[in-house]
């Protein structure tokens, strides 16, 4: 299986001789035009991240996936302002939830110049599982050195996997192998800050659930954000590998999705 697999992945892979500029990338700023959206924000609770954390985000798919975008224009911040030096963003868009126009509000908030920061920005999509899987593989460690990127971002990341209405659980936990792969390597040398989600809760499919636990598994830092069953707020759990286990570091109960839209002062 897996190397009729490894086929359908060759099949997506383009010739040795392209270039970077071929995958057709574009910057924030550039892909503006081409997209809108309207949607609320994220938490404005802090979350600690290192330039070497691998970070995934579990739970409600917007609200995790916003809160991916709120930490990406935070990194763009200067660092006495909690930023990361010299800060360059790619986001693999796996589940097609990119919303510019939430970067450019955020922006304002933190009083962000707006041009000068989408161009620190790129943003490529895939829409298929095997191009996710072939990107990871072959072009990313390539964007990375080439944009000199130090924040990969790829929100939904098994949202794909799921949205066949028949699914070969082999591949996917093939496929979930491979991607875990790329994300050892390119974490390895400590200076990429990976942020992923995934979209996953109790209504999930099993092997979903079973798949994102794998992923889960390879991360330093989990955020879990839960509904909460009495009203319409959110609980979110922050958790830290510390050996082999993992241990809640942070609890935020009752976070409105009102909060999520705020940015708070900077000091």
């Amino acid at each position: 299986m897996s190397r009729l697999i490894e086929e359908k992945l060759s099949s997506v892979i383009t010739p040795a001789d392209d270039k970077i500029k071929n995958l057709n990338l574009k910057t924030a700023y550039d892909y503006l035009n081409q997209i809108s959206f309207a949607i609320d924000g994220t938490p404005n609770k802090t979350i600690e991240l290192l330039s070497n954390d691998a970070v995934c985000v579990l739970g409600n798919a917007r609200m995790a996936n916003l809160m991916l975008m709120k930490l990406a224009i935070h990194c763009l911040l200067p660092k006495k302002y909690g930023g990361l030096r010299t800060s360059k963003v790619f986001v693999l868009d796996a589940g097609n939830c990119t919303e510019v126009y939430q970067f450019i509000d955020f922006m304002k908030q933190f009083g962000l110049n707006i041009k000068k920061n989408l161009k620190k920005i790129v943003i490529s999509r895939v829409f298929t599982v095997y191009q996710l899987t072939h990107f990871l593989k072959f072009e990313l460690g390539k964007i990375i050195n080439h944009y000199r990127t130090n924040i990969v971002i790829i929100p939904d990341l098994l949202t794909m996997f799921f949205q066949e209405a028949e699914i070969d659980f082999e591949e996917v936990n093939f496929l979930v192998g491979e991607i875990i792969d790329v994300f050892k390597a390119i974490t390895h040398e400590g200076k990429v800050l990976l942020l992923t989600s995934l979209a996953v809760d109790e209504q999930s499919h099993p092997f979903a659930v079973e798949s994102g636990d794998k992923i889960v598994s390879f991360f330093g830092k989990s955020v879990a954000i839960n509904e909460n069953k009495t009203n319409n707020k959110f609980k979110i759990l922050i958790r830290e590998r510390q050996g082999p286990d993992y241990i809640a570091v942070k609890k935020y109960l009752s976070l409105a999705s009102e909060d999520m839209l705020t940015v708070m002062e900077r000091r």
